[in-house]
């Protein structure tokens, strides 16, 4: 047993870090599993061949840092393939213990050893390993053991189990008790399973009993459990160790462009900005990789060493050999991304303040940019042998020292190199000779091979060839042809005149044809909506809603420039403030502000809205704008703000996958469930029309099974994604059903019910139908559970709004959603339907099929008179129960007990009447034994 608490403290941290941390690094094991199983053949021709194939693909499971198990089983298996083909038969053989199996596998690698190491220290071949190979070969029994990793799972869960060095069968027998009672626990964590589901592709094993799942959760926790450890010691570092480069130095070092190039500046100018950060948080609040920051810092200090000889740091150094020159650090705390936060050394942060940035980029701008870039003439610039050579190989190329413009800070060598990005356009010239329309392709510039020297070049695309390449000799920019400039950003308010003097008449295209629909959204933006004024909930999908620019009282709003920023197709988050304090939808900027009001679309609604807690828990977010001064409606977000936020909506709320669904119809269900034609056709105008209803019938009529394809034949396709299925029962609650407070760490947090969230995803697709279907509706207090709803969702009120009481929100059941109820008649235990919500449902009555079309095709293809015999006998017993006046048409016997064979057996038929039949005519006619018994005997002389 284990410390529950503690382990859904390690589930909730394992869930939040397995879509971007845990599986990118660890999908391999998914994937190692359905190589092996792929690849696995015990009686393979050539044994060693399919070993190496088999393992391909095991990495660090069966090879690290001076353990090699994989290559030395390998090597074993090519000097005696008979040999070690018989240790894995053996191994493989579950008719004999486990813990004996391994032992014999370590046993007779010992001898491989002894008789073929030539010299070779280990066979490797231990607990660890030969676990692996089992686990690759059952991989819905075993797991992959590694002692360190469960001494820190057991301490960390608090685990009863004990693992001691040396006690090998016990730890072995104790690994797989824990662990199978965490896999249990797994199992029934939904949403990890869910997002587990999400994330596998067709070259992972599905993992079925999630016992590889289970193992990856005892590797992350006792990864998480190491790191921890490494940062326990909170003091910044290195304390021995100084550039001894004074403030001067710093300001003279940071004005020479040979050390500090446009990209150093940026990453200065965003430490400088953020204070103390990892790479992470840098690239989540400005933009730009992780590497970025990571490698432009190093090749930065290495700028500087070589520029100062300063002294360096040890070279055996806790931490970077290179960084101490630029920050002192210390170890990310266990809730923060990275490994190291760093902060700017005292000396180079005053040096910072001293000279001007403004012409350095704080945020990276997503939106494309248009540049001019000129190849010169041969007398000035490239030579007509290296144009056609570049024209060739679609380059661009300008030096890395091209001075800059007018007042410019920055070079025009440092905008090529590190201003240009990826979807970026640029017109190319040579002298004041327009030649073609591009588009960047290459994410950095790299060194020219023909020129070198400091020449850099980007690759691109052709997007149109110039029509004319007379000399330009129009109005003079300092981006047109005729001014002398080599790579020139145009800029945003030049756009309508650049396609005036240069696109229109030299490439016959607008600003709309060259953005097109690729054109991207540069804005990210947090809206607050205040619901005791106005609720994201009151915009249905697909609505547009307006917001005004001054409060009632005629005042700007707070961060009055943000409207004005906020430009059409710009990215919005919808948060809803106190009391809901969650993010509830997402939506785009429809059209920019007119003056007076500034118009969004709400583009979904969130089923499983997130929790201010959690993002407030975020280290990443901790400089969002909303996070230092949340007074005000409109809030900017930065793009790396924006995409963790959405990483995070979407692993509560994925997008459905695109996948192949099925098609299916009328003629298909008629062919599954036994019911002729015309019932069907009533069956489905009674759902469209009144939008509720409840299959009602005996055991075994297959209102479960008619149920789901019901819904399939109404949408035409098996389309799962738009099908919720739930069993109501006696504890069943409005909490679970629609709404309610949910104890977590530090007290409770309103949580949304199956019901709600399934309403939010109907509500995203109105021109799609969705179908809530539940099992035993007459099982759970009805009254209580549907509460309001009991209005809302009677046919006549689809779409109408009431207030929810947890919440106080608006709320909606969609007019695109239909209630499939089911309803056993025979269950005497169960009270009768709530008259209130009776009203609200139609009912409909299966009857047993066994006179069905579909039915008669199926008794024929079987072709036994046994069957057709038992048949006959039951539709007899049934006219006796409907004509029984203590029970009904309600209590007879189902064809379903009877279906689903391919083949007939007198046991098959045996077991339904002794076992499905009797009991339930027993319970009928407990007071009548001789009915009872006669029937009894007819059942069973169908058999003599």
């Amino acid at each position: 047993m284990f410390d529950k608490f503690r382990m859904e403290e390690a589930l909730a941290s394992y869930k939040r870090d397995f879509v971007q941390k845990q599986w990118p690094n660890e999908k391999y094991k998914w994937e190692a599993v359905k190589h092996f199983q792929n690849n696995w053949d015990v009686n393979a021709a050539d044994f060693a061949d399919m070993l190496t194939r088999s393992l391909s693909k095991t990495f660090h499971l069966l090879a690290s840092v001076n353990n090699f198990p994989a290559k030395v089983i390998e090597n074993f298996a090519k000097i005696a393939p008979e040999e070690v083909r018989a240790m894995f038969i053996d191994l493989f053989d579950e008719s004999t213990d486990v813990v004996e199996r391994i032992d014999q596998f370590k046993v007779k690698s010992t001898t491989l050893l002894e008789k073929y190491g030539n010299g070779v220290g280990q066979h490797y071949q231990n607990e660890n390993s030969i676990s692996t190979y089992l686990w690759l070969r059952y991989p819905d029994k075993y797991y992959s053991y590694k002692l360190s990793d469960i001494k820190e799972v057991a301490s960390e869960l608090k685990s009863d189990y004990r693992f001691k060095k040396g006690a090998y069968a016990d730890n072995i027998r104790n690994f797989m008790k824990l662990y199978n009672e965490i896999c249990m626990e797994i199992r029934q964590d939904i949403k990890l399973v869910n997002l587990f589901k999400s994330q596998l592709t067709d070259s992972c094993y599905p993992d079925p009993e999630l016992r590889t799942l289970t193992f990856d959760f005892g590797f992350y926790i006792s990864k998480c459990n190491n790191e921890h450890k490494e940062a326990s010691d909170e003091a910044w570092f290195p304390t021995d160790y100084s550039p001894e480069i004074s403030v001067d130095e710093w300001v003279n070092l940071l004005q020479d462009k040979s050390v500090f190039t446009l990209s150093s500046l940026e990453i200065m100018k965003r430490m400088k900005d953020y204070g103390q950060a990892t790479c992470t948080q840098l690239a989540i609040k400005y933009g730009e990789s992780e590497n970025f920051y990571n490698s432009g810092s190093t090749v930065l200090a290495q700028h500087v060493a070589e520029k100062t000889n300063c002294p360096m740091p040890e070279k055996n150094n806790e931490n970077s050999e290179w960084w101490p020159i630029l920050y002192v650090g210390k170890y990310a705390s266990k809730d923060e991304t990275g490994s190291y936060i760093w902060k700017l050394r005292d000396e180079l942060a005053q040096a910072l303040d001293k000279i001007d940035l403004s012409d350095v980029p704080l945020l990276v701008d997503p939106a494309r940019a248009i540049w001019k870039i000129s190849h010169g003439t041969e007398s000035t610039g490239i030579s007509d042998a290296n144009k056609r050579i570049f024209a060739e190989r679609h380059v661009i190329v300008v030096h890395q020292d091209t001075a800059a413009k007018g007042q410019s800070k920055i070079t025009q060598g440092q905008y090529f190199m590190h201003s240009i990005k990826k979807g970026d356009f640029f017109y190319l010239c040579y002298g004041s000779s327009i030649q073609l329309l591009g588009e960047i392709i290459s994410n950095e510039a790299v060194p020219n091979p023909e020129m070198q020297d400091g020449w850099q070049e980007r690759e691109y695309r052709v997007i149109a060839q110039s029509q004319d390449t007379a000399p330009y000799s129009n109005t003079k920019k300092w981006w047109t042809p005729n001014e002398n400039s080599t790579c020139i950003k145009i800029g945003n308010e030049d756009w309508a005149l650049f396609e005036e003097l240069i696109l229109k008449p030299y490439f016959n295209k607008t600003m709309p044809d060259l953005m097109g629909s690729q054109k991207q959204s540069s804005g990210c933006w947090w809206l607050n909506a205040n619901p005791k004024i106005w609720s994201f909930s009151d915009i249905a999908v697909g609505e547009v809603q307006s917001y005004t620019l001054y409060n009632d009282n005629g005042n700007r709003r707070r961060i009055f420039q943000n409207f004005l920023d906020a430009k059409a197709g710009d990215m919005v988050i919808g948060y809803e403030s106190y009391p809901v304090k969650q993010i509830v939808a997402l939506g785009r900027i429809s059209a920019e502000q007119d003056g007076e009001k500034i118009y969004f679309e709400k583009t979904e609604g969130l089923s499983s809205p997130i929790d201010y807690t959690t993002l407030k828990g975020c280290s990443e977010l901790e400089r969002m704008e909303y996070f230092l001064n949340p007074q005000g409606s409109l809030f900017k977000l930065t793009k790396g703000e924006y995409d963790f936020i959405l990483d995070l909506i979407r692993e509560e709320n994925p997008v459905a996958t695109e996948a192949h669904i099925d098609a299916y119809d009328k003629a298909a269900f008629l062919e599954e469930v036994y019911m002729s034609e015309s019932r069907y056709d009533m069956l489905v105008a009674v759902l469209k029309s009144k939008m509720n209803i409840i299959l009602q019938g005996a055991p075994g009529v297959g209102k479960t099974f008619a149920a789901k394809r019901l819904a399939y034949s109404i949408m035409g396709e098996k389309d799962e994604s738009r099908i919720e299925f739930v069993q109501f029962h006696q504890n069943y609650s409005y909490e679970d059903f629609m709404m309610g407070y949910k104890p977590v760490d530090n007290g409770f947090e309103l949580k949304s019910g199956i019901f709600y969230r399934f309403c939010e995803s109907a509500a995203n697709q109105p021109d799609k139908d969705f179908f809530f279907i539940i099992d035993e509706i007459n099982r759970g207090n009805l009254s209580k559970i549907f509460g309001e709803l009991l209005m809302l969702i009677e046919s006549g009120y689809r779409g109408t709004k009431a207030t929810l009481a947890y919440n106080g929100l608006a709320f909606a059941v969609p007019k695109n959603l239909y209630i499939i109820g089911m309803m056993n008649t025979a269950d005497r235990s169960l009270a009768m339907i709530d008259y209130a919500l009776r009203r609200r449902f139609s009912f409909f009555e299966m009857d047993p099929g066994f006179d069905s079309e579909g039915f008669a095709k199926y008794q024929s293809a079987l072709n036994d008179e046994t069957f057709n015999e038992l048949v006959s006998r039951v539709k007899e017993l049934n006219k006796e129960i409907a004509a029984d006046r203590s029970l009904g048409k309600g209590f007879c016997i189902g064809h379903s007990y009877f279906c689903g064979q391919k083949a007939c057996t007198d046991e098959w038929l045996h077991a339904i009447v002794d076992y499905d039949i009797l009991p339930m005519l027993s319970e009928y006619w407990f007071d009548d034994s001789a009915k009872l018994q006669r029937w009894e005997n007819i059942l069973h002389g169908v058999f003599q």
